[in-house]
């Protein structure tokens, strides 16, 4: 049967997949707008961090390795690059 070598690449495809998933949370402002879309992998932030504005402009965008952030770019509300804060 063809479909007996397809069933184990398939199994093997998914386990990998499931142990590199990414999740992405997004934290809100009180009044229900986007505050912040992070990455996490295995629990750590991976990925690019993205932060905005109560007005929904971007404020941030900060790479993290392995729960450590790596580079950051900071605007600010008239979307021009700004040294970012200390973290």
């Amino acid at each position: 049967m063809k479909y007996n070598k397809a069933i184990p690449l398939f199994l093997f495809l998914v386990l990998i997949l499931a142990g590199c998933s990414v999740e992405t949370k997004k934290e809100l402002y009180p009044s229900g707008k986007v505050k912040a879309e992070k990455r996490y992998k295995k629990g750590k932030l991976e990925g690019v961090t993205k932060e905005f504005y109560e007005s929904g402009k971007l404020k941030a965008k900060i790479y993290y390795k392995d729960n450590k952030p790596m580079t950051s770019t900071c605007y600010d509300e008239q979307e021009n690059i700004i040294p970012c804060p200390q973290q």
